[in-house]
């Protein structure tokens, strides 16, 4: 049984002959009892403070464990991130490698059809080059045939057709 600082000032003690001097006795129940007292309110206020310390344990354990559940979120968080990101970036290559094929093959064709127009100009070129001189030729033709069908004059013709020659011996 646990004695209390009341059970102990209560209790009695039976007196006897040449038994213990009462005031002596008492002086030390006192001290006793005093003693008792602190070690009591010492003893409840360490239990106050382990149960206190055991609270904040377990608030700390708390949070710890929250902590390393938020850091275990984060990390896979960071990965599915990587992963993500990764991905997104494979289809951005792709994409822009499919881009550059398409902008090589149209600037290809388009070479292609740029060297088509140039071959088909230099070709109706020469065609008109060919026309001119050959309406030319017809025309001074026609102007020799009206020169030789005229009676003396002097051949205009002639020179025009040096000069008209000359020019185009220089186009080209």
């Amino acid at each position: 049984m646990r004695l209390t600082p009341i059970e102990i000032r209560r209790h009695r003690f039976n007196s006897r002959l040449r038994g213990f001097d009462r005031d002596e006795v008492r002086t030390f129940l006192d001290m006793v009892i005093s003693d008792f007292e602190d070690v009591v309110r010492e003893n409840s206020e360490l239990r106050r403070d382990a149960e206190r310390r055991v609270r904040e344990l377990r608030n700390f354990r708390s949070r710890e464990d929250n902590i390393r559940d938020t850091l275990t979120t984060a990390q896979g968080l960071v990965q599915e991130l990587k992963r993500t990101a990764l991905k997104e970036a494979e289809v951005i290559v792709a994409e822009a490698e499919v881009q550059s094929e398409k902008t090589v093959q149209q600037a290809e064709t388009q070479r292609s059809q740029v060297q088509e127009e140039v071959i088909q100009l230099r070709h109706l070129r020469e065609r008109l080059g060919m026309d001119l001189r050959s309406t030319i030729e017809s025309y001074l033709s026609l102007i020799d045939a009206y020169q030789s069908s005229q009676p003396s004059r002097p051949p205009l013709v002639e020179v025009r057709r040096e000069s008209s020659m000359g020019a185009k011996r220089n186009t080209c």
